[in-house]
């Protein structure tokens, strides 16, 4: 796992130790959000527990990857914790999760990845065939990343074109399978109606270091697919 650079047969993969942190995914003008250790009271008391809370706790939590429920506790959750468009968990509720999941690898061991996809040519297809095609591309992608993972992994939407996945395995050798299954479901054509479209996506992942916080290592994950690309 103190490996500097992994080749996972899919994008850029970045493991090294030493990591700074840098520059985090980006998500049109807004802000990085602070960190969940600081907003929620620590690193065992997550955002959905303080939703639930406000909420009445009367209704049970949506499930990691997304699950859409009814009730008073699933309003305020999508309002705040989700995508508009794809149902994905928002930048916020990601490094919610990658911070519960960097604590319970440091009590349990275990490897936490976090995989960055940039669909690089979403904006062409938003200016070729419009925002309603557009968007179900978007749509198609998410779906696509959750029907791989399980249920206990997390998938978000970072950015206009970027989705994050994050995933806990036993052990870093568990990765590349997963990565190059990822891989090919990105490079299957979208179908839209009558048209098929080819969707350009850039992959890259970090693998989490000991006490890495969740904002470091995706900063590093943007990177490596930034590397991906070249």
């Amino acid at each position: 796992m103190k490996k500097a650079k992994k080749d996972l047969g899919a994008g850029g993969f970045d493991g090294g130790e030493g990591a700074q942190q840098g520059e985090g995914a980006q998500q049109g003008d807004d802000t990085a959000p602070a960190s969940p250790d600081a907003a929620t009271g620590g690193p065992d008391r997550s955002v959905e527990t303080m939703l639930q809370e406000i909420s009445g706790g009367a209704e049970a939590a949506p499930t990691t990857k997304n699950a859409p429920r009814l009730g008073k506790y699933d309003q305020l959750w999508q309002l705040s914790m989700a995508d508009p468009h794809t149902g994905l968990a928002n930048q916020l509720l990601l490094l919610d999760r990658l911070s519960q999941a960097l604590v319970r690898r440091r009590r349990h061991g275990g490897d936490v990845l976090v995989c960055h996809i940039k669909l690089d040519n979403l904006a062409e297809i938003n200016a070729e065939l419009g925002y309603t095609t557009g968007n179900a591309v978007l749509c198609d992608m998410s779906r696509r990343l959750t029907s791989v993972l399980r249920d206990e992994d997390t998938v978000g939407r970072v950015g206009s074109n970027e989705l994050v996945a994050v995933i806990t395995v036993n052990d870093e050798q568990a990765a590349g399978p997963l990565m190059r299954r990822l891989q090919h479901n990105l490079d299957e054509p979208v179908l839209v109606g009558d048209k098929a479209i080819r969707l350009h996506a850039s992959l890259g992942v970090a693998v989490a270091e000991d006490s890495e916080s969740a904002e470091a290592v995706l900063a590093r994950a943007d990177r490596s697919t930034r590397v991906s690309k070249r």
